[in-house]
């Protein structure tokens, strides 16, 4: 059976919600109040998240899921030390690997404003709400930082059959002792209340679903309700209540159902609270009151207050008082010579509590037993001097040391094996640590091996990448793969003339799109061309401006047929092994760019309609595709024109020399001609548009084949 825990306030659960998470879970409860009065399946630890039993649970049980109430749960105020006890919670969370903490808020902690301003900053109206967003900021933060799943469910108040500790509980108080109850908000503001039943089955979905992530619902009833409302529910069972309201601003905006928890848990609330409110109370004032009027419960409240060290001296006297009146009544007794009741009692307290105990049960019956000897006429100074009468005081004075010397060495044993436990547990705790950080770090090591801009899986990756006979995806991916390898997003790639004297931009760095020129003058480009001729790697070391950072030349035999610029670089960009792995991946991309332009060669019949320039559909289709998919990752524009007319051989004589070498004219399946513009736009298309206007061509801006 899995395990869950729940800490924090975990007062405000039932007997009755407790068993129905029984059902489903092992349930551990750690807190001051905790109690699991012989429940199955529930186990309850008197500790608290800042004290080390609480840590110790995480290493005895395997939680499933730790819930955290909060101290705002249910209109509370907070608890003592609330942002100490969340983040103990979270590291006993992170150290244990348990799947996920889910966090009990408020809805209240939703009630603020924006302030008005440069600077986003929330604006509260009460403590208790900051103090609720700021514990949900907290975890948010620890979420983050410590790497855990956590989930904030912000709750409205919280209702079962009795319960002293939730706000309707309070109200009722209130009600009894004719007090005033004071609402927070307006009359007309909302309320919500979720039974303990739908919470605790909302508590097992979440525990059991394993695909879910962080985040913050609000786990609202469903059912829209003010507090006028409940005012009017209590007035019919209580006719005399004083209810006044404080007149908070209410700025939060609860959702009208829970629709985050439906998709994500299957939540479906089905308690209508408001409905019950009156029977709610008339259940409390015949269970709970005659409960708080009883001889018992006022005798469990006293022992809570006075605690475990101040009961063993309320048991020392008590205990004193029996002995004595037995001693007394069997005075006579034959029976009792031979029993020595004081002595019992001195061996109980010496053996139960330790030595300090047993040497004060001791004193007391020296007391008794000086006055019995006075009442005997023996004074003192017959007592100091005559030996024997010694015996009574060494033998009970010897039975309260021994008995509580051998009971605080049992103790002090105790506490030494939970110091050494500590200690080993710390070991292994480190040590959990550390093996597991080894193999965080074989995992890291492994992708930075794999992943670093030149290692062999990188450059393996990349040639996979460019591994294709279309140039055009070439060009996508060859700037991809340089942006990704080289970390630098200015990179541009330029197809040459025949005649050495124009750059075209087939495609750039999404930065640069706007920055860089359609077309470049290679006179312009003077020294950058000197070098890259020479097939070496240009280097701006003079920083001129108006020239590229580096370049690098793609060559089809002694012919400079791509340009490859990187616009803009770093400090730490600057030296020769940077260089190096530049001209590397210039090198993959000129293998793969004069692979694909063979192949075209070689199946140039298969391309093209015979006699003209125009390409087949498919081999359209697909340069139209990739010149897409550039366009939205932002790294080159293109135009598509189809013309009027559907002559092949026609339209190919009247564009024949106005467009570009980097352009294409295809056909598609129905016999229309199109021509794909590379790198332009339809804010300098009139430059294109003129020419074809020129010959004669009549042609339409379309977005895709017909």
């Amino acid at each position: 059976m899995a395990e869950i825990l729940i800490c924090g306030k975990t007062e405000i659960f039932t007997d009755k919600a407790l068993q129905k998470l029984a059902e489903e879970f092992r349930v551990i409860i750690a807190g001051q109040f905790a109690s699991a009065r012989g429940m199955k399946n529930v186990t309850a630890y008197k500790t608290a998240p800042m004290e080390e039993q609480f840590h110790q649970l995480f290493d005895v049980y395997s939680f499933q899921a730790v819930f955290y109430v909060s101290g705002y749960a249910d209109g509370g105020g907070g608890l003592f030390g609330e942002q100490q006890q969340l983040e103990q919670v979270m590291t006993a969370v992170r150290n244990s690997r348990t799947d996920k903490v889910v966090v009990l808020s408020t809805t209240d902690s939703s009630n603020y404003l924006i302030a008005p301003g440069g600077i986003q900053k929330k604006d509260y109206y009460s403590n208790r709400t900051f103090g609720a967003g700021q514990m949900e900021e907290a975890c948010a933060y620890y979420t983050e930082r410590l790497n855990i799943k956590t989930i904030i469910l912000q709750c409205p108040y919280l209702v079962d059959r009795i319960n002293k500790h939730n706000f309707l509980g309070g109200i009722f108080y209130g009600l009894y002792r004719k007090e005033k109850i004071l609402f927070p908000y307006h009359r007309e503001d909302p309320v919500d209340f979720l039974s303990l039943d739908d919470l605790t089955e909302l508590m097992v979905q979440m525990a059991e679903e394993t695909e879910d992530e962080s985040g913050t619902y609000c786990a609202v009833s469903g059912y829209r309700h003010t507090y006028g409302d409940l005012e009017d529910m209590i007035r019919i069972a209580a006719p005399d209540a004083q209810i006044v309201y404080e007149n908070y601003p209410y700025m939060a905006k609860m959702p009208r159902y829970p629709d985050g928890l439906r998709k994500r848990y299957g939540f479906v609330p089905m308690d209508n609270v408001m409905e019950n409110i009156g029977a709610y109370y008339r259940i409390f004032l015949r269970e709970v009151a005659e409960e708080r009027n009883g001889f018992l419960g006022k005798a469990a409240a006293f022992l809570g207050k006075v605690g475990k060290g101040a009961l063993k001296y309320v048991e020392l006297v008590i205990l004193f008082i029996i002995a004595e009146m037995i001693s007394q009544y069997t005075s006579e007794s034959i029976y009792f010579q031979f029993v020595d009741v004081r002595l019992f009692f001195i061996l109980i307290m010496g053996t139960i509590y330790g030595m300090k105990t047993g040497l004060a049960a001791a004193l007391l019956e020296c007391l008794v037993l000086i006055r019995e000897y006075a009442l005997m006429g023996i004074n003192g100074t017959i007592l100091f001097y005559n030996i024997e009468n010694w015996i009574p005081f060494v033998v009970y004075l010897m039975a309260g040391s021994i008995t509580g010397y051998i009971a605080d060495k049992k103790s002090d044993a105790l506490a030494f094996l939970r110091k050494e436990y500590s200690l080993l547990r710390d070991k292994y705790l480190f040590l959990n640590d550390v093996y597991h950080g080894a193999v965080e770090n074989k995992g890291e090591y492994k992708k930075q091996i794999l992943g670093f801009k030149d290692s062999f899986g990188k450059i393996f990756d990349a040639v996979q990448k460019l591994d294709s006979e279309i140039p055009e995806r070439i060009f996508f991916e060859g700037i991809k793969i340089l942006e990704d390898i080289l970390e630098n997003h200015t990179i541009a790639i330029y197809t040459l003339d025949s005649w050495q004297k124009y750059g075209r931009l087939t495609v750039c760095s999404n930065s640069m799109l706007a920055k860089l020129t359609k077309s470049i003058r290679i006179e312009d480009y003077r020294p950058v061309y000197d070098a890259v001729i020479q097939k070496k790697v240009w280097k701006n070391t003079e920083l001129d401006p108006g020239l590229p950072m580096y370049a690098c030349g793609i060559f089809q035999g002694e012919s400079m047929v791509l340009l490859v610029t990187i616009q803009e670089a770093d400090l730490e960009q600057y030296g020769m092994h940077y260089m190096n792995i530049f001209q590397i991946l210039c090198g993959l991309v000129q293998t793969s760019f004069l692979r694909a332009i063979e192949y075209e060669k070689v199946t140039e019949a298969q391309l093209y309609y015979p006699g003209t320039h125009i390409v087949y559909p498919d081999r359209f289709q697909q340069a139209l595709e990739i010149q897409r998919a550039m366009q939205d990752e932002g790294v080159a524009d293109y135009v598509l024109l189809r013309f009027e007319e559907k002559d092949k051989k026609e339209i190919d004589e009247k564009v024949s020399g106005l467009i570009r070498g980097s352009d294409m004219l295809g056909a598609d399946s129905q016999g229309n001609i199109y021509l794909l513009l590379i790198q332009m736009n339809r804010q300098n298309l009139n430059i294109v548009g003129d020419r074809l206007n020129g010959r004669g061509v009549s042609y339409q801006i379309v977005e895709d084949l017909v």
